[in-house]
């Protein structure tokens, strides 16, 4: 006989009424290894609603196909109350603390739906299991505090180091301490000998690695160790994610000295950090084939910022490659951010004319036009268009930022050196042909043309040419070559630094990739503001954009996209936060229209200041946030309301029970009393004012608690509730508010009593059952 934890969805709700689990026929591998016979906790919202044993594996209808689908069926042995996956069950005195127990319960784990739970000698049959009187406490000490142990409770031992090293896990059995070899053996793996870095150098590192969890828990874990001697841990799962399993892995790590550290990478049997809440996610990235722009509204600490996130991660990895990411997604470059407030305008977002500085003309201001976020991530969008097999690989080099040049290969008589160049895939001049011009800079390039009469007293124009090939040209610049006045014979793309090689008559080189399938000669006059090419070997066509040499490839393209070819579009993301605080109809212009999804890449504007034909790309998603305290939905421009999908994000308390510390000091339940005070909120105020359940994670003590309930959740309604103290009061109780309107700092010294008086009165908030 064994025991399971089992994750039952929420989105098959009937599967927890009906007691069975579809994963079709028995040896599935989400089933596990469950017999008939076998017990399974069922983890529902990460509560346990009971205990289940698996009664016999069948078949039931499916009521949308109608098929036969294969199933396991249970049988219901025990129901439980109030019992969380995090907080009871991982600290149940009989069950070992292995990967399985501290990580793998509540992350999801690919193919598995049954997670196998080892049990210690002495553990009582499963019907017989009791999680709220076989609780083990898990503290963070020295080994020199004194303290009441109680039978099987848990100490990660630290040294009294300014850096603090973890010295061993132990375990208090029989009135001592013993190793508590199973979960330092875990330690240990995760930590290579080299690795077992300090908890010092772990904050430092969470820093830098911008790991925001781990560092606040580890910040309060030092707090406590100064202040109180020892720091009580409310969950195993959280002991393991930010302080045992060591250093971030989910990538190479860079050292301090930019070095890649290789510690702790790839270490087998660790399941992906992401939540069972995938689904949800997974669900609103499937809304963006319906429209690809969307809002995501709710009150205040409801995740929508990082809910941004996990939705760009699945839409990824569905729509784009398995392996991608939102972190592969931002690393290159197709993720862009952008906060909207009232001074916002369509000249930083769309395009407009900027002051700058001019330091060749002493520092005189100038003016020029720029492209702003939006128009800059459209562009680099729209060059996934022209994307084939064939070529992905440095169309990707292309940006918004590219410099198209003009550039003539060799003399006007002889097509020898185009071909050669052609061939070679490469651009290159001649001047100065025994020189190697490596690092060679304006000034040299004179000094070296004055050398040789052969150039003139004044080279100027010769040395403007060479330095436009050796140091001005940049990797991802665009080469159009030069046929007539009017049209060009071949467009490249950069790929390499200036390189000298002697066995070529032209030596000065750089590699390009030619855009060889296209319907050459190609007229650019249009683009080129109906101004004729001169003669001069290379200089910049600053009145040719990239999204002009996109519609030229496009244009003239002797072969198509393929179905091969469009798996290599990749999609790129626009995220506006606070999208209701701009002035939408200010800001967008007259892209509000092109943005919509049957208009995308068809229908075009000219902008107002380059004059320059645009459209937005259907390969770009857009994805708002908005908070209904800041601004009501209902005042949103009714133009943006019809062309974005509008999805919902509320208070859920169920996130803090399944996959954060929902007790707080084994007394305060955060997750009852968000609900309670979102209860009062409504019928106080009104719906879109609640509280949201992120402002209760991440709470690892009573201490940081006090800070979060007088420097957060007390000023939030006292702003919600403005001069409304009899309001205020009936939500949060009079103990915590005056008369006048002030804050009541109640004590958390416990005395004689059983908690303080601080934990009291927040748990009469919610009127907590078991404690009356």
């Amino acid at each position: 006989m064994k025991i399971f934890l089992g994750k039952f969805s929420r989105n098959y709700p009937e599967q927890i009424e009906k007691r069975y689990y579809a994963a079709g026929q028995e040896g599935n591998s989400w089933y596990g290894d469950v017999k008939v016979g076998d017990y399974v906790f069922a983890n529902y919202e990460g509560m346990i609603l009971g205990l289940w044993r698996a009664k016999e594996y069948t078949t039931m209808k499916n009521a949308v196909s109608q098929k036969e689908d294969g199933i396991l069926l249970f049988d219901e042995i025990k129901s439980y109350r109030d019992i969380s996956v995090t907080n009871d069950f991982t600290r149940y005195k009989y069950f070992i603390h292995d990967l399985n127990l501290v990580n793998k319960v509540t992350k999801s784990v690919k193919g598995l739906g049954f997670i196998p739970i080892a049990m210690r000698e002495g553990c009582p049959n499963p019907e017989d299991i009791d999680f709220k009187n076989n609780s083990v406490n898990i503290y963070i000490a020295p080994v020199d505090v004194a303290m009441a142990w109680n039978e099987g409770d848990i100490r990660v031992t630290v040294d009294n180091s300014e850096d603090i090293k973890i010295l061993g896990i132990d375990r208090y059995e029989s009135t001592e301490f013993v190793r508590y070899e199973a979960f330092e053996k875990l330690y240990n793996e995760r930590n290579e000998e080299e690795g077992k870095y300090s908890i010092r150098e772990l904050y430092d590192f969470s820093l830098e690695d911008q790991a925001t969890k781990k560092r606040k828990f580890l910040f309060t874990l030092m707090d406590e160790l100064k202040t109180k001697g020892f720091m009580k841990v409310s969950s195993a799962i959280s002991l393991y994610d930010n302080l045992l399993v060591g250093r971030k892995r989910s990538a190479p790590a860079k050292s301090s000295g930019g070095v890649i550290d290789n510690k702790n990478q790839n270490l087998p049997d660790e399941p992906e950090s992401t939540f069972e809440e995938n689904e949800q996610y997974e669900e609103i990235a499937n809304l963006l084939n319906f429209n690809p722009n969307i809002i995501l509204y709710g009150p205040p600490g409801t995740g929508k910022t990082y809910a941004t996130q996990r939705i760009i991660e699945s839409y990824e990895k569905k729509y784009n490659k398995a392996l991608s990411s939102y972190i592969t997604a931002e690393k290159e470059g197709r993720v862009k951010s952008v906060t909207f407030h009232q001074s916002y305008s369509y000249e930083e977002f769309i395009e407009g004319i900027r002051p700058i500085m001019n330091d060749e003309d002493g520092g005189k201001v100038g003016y020029q036009l720029s492209n702003g976020l939006f128009k800059e991530l459209c562009i680099n969008a729209e060059k996934e268009m022209i994307k084939r097999k064939n070529n992905a690989a440095y169309v990707d080099m292309i940006h918004s930022g590219s410099a198209i040049w003009k550039v003539s290969l060799g003399e006007r008589k002889s097509d020898d050196v185009f071909n050669e160049c052609i061939k070679t895939n490469d651009i290159a001049i001649n001047w100065l042909e025994n020189v190697d011009l490596s690092d060679k800079n304006y000034d040299d390039i004179i000094k070296e043309l004055g050398n040789n009469s052969k150039y003139g007293d004044k080279p100027t124009q010769d040395a403007n040419t060479i330095n436009a090939f050796i140091n001005e040209m940049s990797i991802g610049d665009i080469v159009l070559v030069y046929n007539s006045q009017q049209t060009i014979r071949m467009i490249g793309v950069i790929k390499a630094g200036y390189r000298y090689e002697k066995q070529y008559t032209y030596k000065h080189r750089r590699s390009v990739e030619w855009f060889k399938e296209l319907n050459y000669p190609i007229d650019i006059n249009k683009y080129n503001g109906y101004k004729n090419m001169t003669l001069k070997t290379i200089y910049q066509l600053s009145r040719i954009s990239v999204p002009d040499v996109l519609e030229m490839i496009t244009v003239n393209s002797l072969v198509k996209q393929n179905t091969e070819d469009k798996k290599e579009i990749k999609p790129y993301y626009m995220i506006v936060d606070e999208i209701n605080r701009g002035n939408i109809a200010k800001i967008f212009g007259e892209l509000i229209t092109l943005i919509e999804q049957d208009k995308r890449g068809k229908l075009k504007v000219v902008l107002p200041y380059s004059k320059k034909e645009f459209t937005v790309p259907g390969n770009l998603v857009i994805i708002g946030t908005m908070n209904t305290a800041d601004r009501s939905i209902a005042a949103i421009d009714t133009a943006l309301r019809r062309r974005f999908t509008f999805v919902e994000l509320e208070p859920d308390a169920s996130v803090i029970t399944k996959y954060d510390n929902a007790i707080v000091n084994d007394t305060i339940d955060l997750a009852k009393l968000l609900n309670a005070l979102n209860e009062k909120i409504i019928e106080c105020y009104d719906r879109d004012h609640r509280i949201g359940h992120a402002y209760f994670m991440g709470i690892e003590s009573i201490n940081e608690f006090y800070q979060t309930w007088y420097y957060k959740i007390l000023p939030l309604l006292s702003e919600y509730f403005y001069n409304d103290v009899e309001t205020i009061r009936a939500v949060v109780g009079k103990e915590f508010i005056d008369n006048h309107g002030n804050y009541t700092k109640l004590s958390m010294n416990k005395g004689n009593k059983a908690i303080s008086e601080f934990e009291d009165n927040i748990r009469r908030i919610y009127k907590d059952k078991d404690y009356e």
